[in-house]
């Protein structure tokens, strides 16, 4: 019986000690809670990476941009303020001009392509995850999110509707692609959003359709315009700060990479999945949904119109990396 409680009782203090000596990860998301990039991610990446790592690896969360918010997540992550946290890649075009091009009309890949490329080991990846660990941070996951949308008061009927609008941009590419339509970009917060339509500061708002729809912009507007990709893409992602990946074992490092890629596939089918249901909501609350077919003649016009980005994508952007968007 003695034996039997000592026993119980060093198995109590090494339990007391390993949960003492886990390790505690902070991870930062913005925007929409319900947003399938922080619903669908977020929690099965906490339950993987507890299982994969046998315990050693926790997550302590802070959602909705309580801890950093999504223009300020390039300054954060290298800083350390933050362990991990989701981002959108062309908010770190100021450190790395290449990742602009995501935004670009250059870039017409299909969420189904994201998919299938946007994973470790696949060119793409590798090349915007080097680029990062120079300004110290490591991407852990990258995905598509879907074509942005224009929640609006206003209908868009073609190119010239954008004229003289003040549109709410989320990055130094679309706000170029929202300049070259004519539009008068500002970059607001996500958190912003809601109420600046709902005064009229801006008449129309650029970004996901799942945070759109999450936030409920279609209380305070009329319209949403889906471009499909002819305005370009959201490919957003999580991305953790170097010095603390560095530090990991590498076996605390393999667990965490195989949890993020397992969520983030999961996250990714979801968002496939759900785009056509997320149009369908929008419009039985009352908006009016446009959506530009590929190949339709309003999308012609806007390939037309957004020409002059592609010419000058060449000159902004490497040639590796527009041999690796053009060329696959």
């Amino acid at each position: 019986m003695i034996k039997e409680l000592l026993f119980a009782a060093t198995a109590a203090v090494m339990l007391v000690g390993q949960t003492a000596s886990a390790e505690r990860l902070s991870l930062s998301t913005w925007g929409s809670p319900k947003h399938s990039q922080v619903a669908q991610f977020v929690p099965l990446f906490e339950k993987l990476l507890k299982e994969k790592s046998d315990g050693n690896i926790r997550l302590k969360i802070f959602d909705g941009g309580e801890m950093v918010k999504q223009q300020f997540v390039a300054t954060a992550i290298p800083q350390g303020a933050v362990d991990i946290s989701l981002t959108t890649l062309d908010n770190w075009s100021g450190r790395v001009a290449d990742v602009g091009i995501l935004t670009n009309p250059l870039w017409d890949k299909s969420m189904e392509w994201s998919r299938d490329n946007l994973l470790p080991g696949k060119p793409i990846f590798d090349y915007f995850d080097g680029k990062l660990r120079t300004q110290g941070a490591v991407i852990i996951a990258l995905f598509d999110i879907g074509p942005p949308v224009i929640t609006a008061n206003f209908a868009v009927e073609g190119p010239q509707s954008f004229g003289g609008k003040a549109i709410r941009s989320y990055s130094k590419g679309s706000a170029e692609v929202l300049q070259t339509l004519g539009a008068a970009p500002t970059v607001l917060g996500v958190g912003e959003v809601y109420s600046a339509l709902q005064r009229g500061t801006i008449q129309g708002s650029m970004g996901g359709l799942g945070g759109a729809v999450g936030l409920k912009h279609y209380e305070v507007t009329s319209n949403l315009f889906a471009p499909n990709g002819v305005m370009g893409t959201l490919i957003h992602g999580y991305v953790m700060n170097k010095d603390k990946f560095d530090k990991m074992s590498p076996e605390s490092r393999a667990a965490l990479m195989d949890a993020a890629t397992q969520a983030r596939n999961h996250m990714q089918q979801y968002a496939i999945d759900d785009y056509a249901k997320l149009l369908a909501k929008v419009a039985s609350n009352g908006n009016k949904v446009t959506e530009v077919k590929p190949g339709s003649a309003m999308w012609k016009e806007f390939e037309k119109k957004l020409a002059p980005l592609k010419t000058t994508a060449k000159s902004a952007y490497s040639i590796e990396v527009q041999e690796l968007v053009v060329g696959n």
